[in-house]
C-alpha cells in the first residue's frame, strides 16, 4: 500500500492493518518525523515498525531524531534493493514470530485459567474433606459423650425412682397416725442423704463430661485464637477421647506439667491430639490387643513448648514416614481411610500454630512425633 503524504499515511493506517511501514522522510504537507510522531500517539499504530529512509537528511542529528520518534531503522539513498529486501524480510520474520509468541501467550493463558480453576476446585474439594474430618472427629466425640453420659443420668434417674417410693413410704407412715419412731425417721434421713450423695456425684460427673464437650465443640468448630493453659485445654480432649477408648485395649497417658500458658488456637491443637490419638488407634494398633500413648509436653527455650506425642504399636516404614504428611496418603486406601488426618495436622502445626512436625521411629518399633509451637502463635492472615 501506498500513501502520497503523511496525512494519507495516517488516513491509510486507521482503514488498513499495517505491520510495517517505510516512511519517507521529506514528504509534501506533513513530513516523516510529524507523521511518526502522531503515528506514536495513537494505541492502533504505536507499535507499528517504522523505517525512515531519506536522501537529503543524513546527518547524525536528523538519524537520532528518526530513533526518538519510534524508527527501527534509518536508510540513506540510493538503496540497495536486496538491502531494502532483506531488512523488510527481517522485520516480517520477527512479525511472524511475534504473532506466534502471542498466539502462544494465549494458549498459554487459556491452559493457566484452567488449571487454576481445577486447581480451586481441588482445593475446594480439599477443604470439604478437611471440614469433614473435623465433623467427623467430633461426631466420634459426641457419640462416646452421649454413651458415657448415660451411665451417671441413668444412676441418677435410678436413685431418685427409689427416693420417690420412699418419699410415698414415709407419706403413708405419717398419715397412719402420730406414731412415728425414732429410727424410722433416721432411716429415711440416711436413705435420703445417700440419695443426694449419688445423685451429686452422678450430675456432676456429667457436668463435667458436658463442661469439657462444650469448650472441645467451640474450639473444634470456631478455632478461634485466646489464652490458655497447655495441660487444661488438652487434658479436656484426652478426657472425652478416653471415653471411646474405655472399653477398647488402649491406653493413653498425659504427662503435661502444670503452668504452661499460650497465646494460640486450642481449637486446631486439640484437633491434632484427637487425629494423632485416632491415628494411632486405626493403623498403629491394627489387629492388636494392647495398645500404651504417651503425650508429654516440656519447654522448648523461652518462647516454645515442646510436644512428644509416641506409641508402641506397628510402627512406620520409611517410605511411609517419608509421605505422612502428603495429602491423600494412605495405607488404608478402600477401607475409610481419607488420607487428610496428618496432612491436616501438618497444616495446622506449620500454618496457622507456626510450628514444625517431625515423624520418627521410637526404640521399641513404634511411632513418635515431635511438634515444636510457639507459645504466642503468630498474626493470623
Amino acid at each position: 500500500m501506498e500513501a502520497e503524504s503523511g496525512e494519507a499515511t495516517l488516513l491509510l493506517t486507521l482503514e488498513q492493518d499495517c505491520h510495517l511501514i517505510l516512511l519517507d522522510v521529506h514528504m509534501p504537507g506533513m513530513d516523516g518525523f510529524e507523521t511518526a510522531r502522531h503515528l506514536q500517539m495513537t494505541e492502533r499504530t504505536r507499535n507499528i515498525p517504522i523505517v525512515f529512509i531519506t536522501a537529503v537528511f543524513m546527518s547524525d542529528e536528523f538519524i537520532g531524531r528518526g530513533y526518538a520518534l519510534g524508527a527501527v531503522d534509518y536508510l540513506v539513498k540510493p538503496l540497495d534493493d536486496n538491502l531494502l529486501l532483506n531488512r523488510v524480510r527481517q522485520y516480517q520474520y520477527l512479525h511472524e514470530r511475534e504473532m506466534a509468541l502471542e498466539r502462544r501467550t494465549r494458549d498459554l493463558l487459556a491452559a493457566n485459567n484452567q488449571l487454576q480453576e481445577a486447581l480451586n476446585r481441588l482445593h475446594l474439594a480439599q477443604d470439604k474433606l478437611v471440614q469433614s474430618e473435623k465433623l467427623a472427629a467430633l461426631g466420634a466425640i459426641v457419640a462416646a459423650v452421649a454413651h458415657e453420659l448415660n451411665t451417671p443420668i441413668g444412676n441418677c434417674m435410678t436413685v431418685a425412682s427409689a427416693l420417690e417410693d420412699q418419699v410415698g413410704d414415709f407419706e403413708k407412715v405419717l398419715a397412719q397416725g402420730p406414731a412415728l419412731k425414732r429410727s424410722q425417721l433416721s432411716d429415711y434421713l440416711s436413705n435420703c442423704h445417700t440419695a443426694l450423695q449419688l445423685m451429686m456425684r452422678g450430675l456432676h460427673r456429667a457436668a463435667d463430661l458436658v463442661a469439657n464437650f462444650k469448650q472441645v465443640a467451640v474450639d473444634h468448630t470456631s478455632s478461634q485464637r485466646r489464652s490458655f493453659d497447655l495441660r487444661e485445654t488438652i487434658g479436656g480432649v484426652v478426657a472425652l477421647m478416653k471415653t471411646s477408648l474405655r472399653k477398647s485395649p488402649y491406653q493413653i497417658e498425659l504427662a503435661i506439667p502444670e503452668g504452661l500458658h499460650m497465646d494460640s488456637y486450642p481449637g486446631p491443637l486439640d484437633q491434632i491430639v484427637s487425629n494423632l490419638i485416632n491415628n494411632s488407634v486405626l493403623h498403629g494398633f491394627q489387629g492388636r490387643d494392647h495398645g500404651q500413648m504417651r503425650l508429654q509436653a516440656s519447654l522448648e527455650g523461652p518462647h516454645h513448648v515442646r510436644l512428644h506425642y509416641s506409641d508402641d504399636g506397628c510402627g512406620m516404614s520409611e517410605e511411609v514416614r517419608a509421605h505422612v504428611f502428603d495429602p491423600f496418603f494412605t495405607t488404608r486406601l478402600g477401607k475409610g481411610g481419607s488420607g487428610l488426618g496428618m496432612n491436616i495436622c501438618y497444616n495446622l502445626v506449620t500454618g496457622l500454630l507456626g510450628g514444625s512436625i517431625e515423624a520418627r521411629a521410637t526404640p521399641d518399633g513404634g511411632r513418635a512425633f515431635l511438634i515444636v509451637l510457639p507459645l504466642v502463635a503468630p498474626p493470623s492472615s
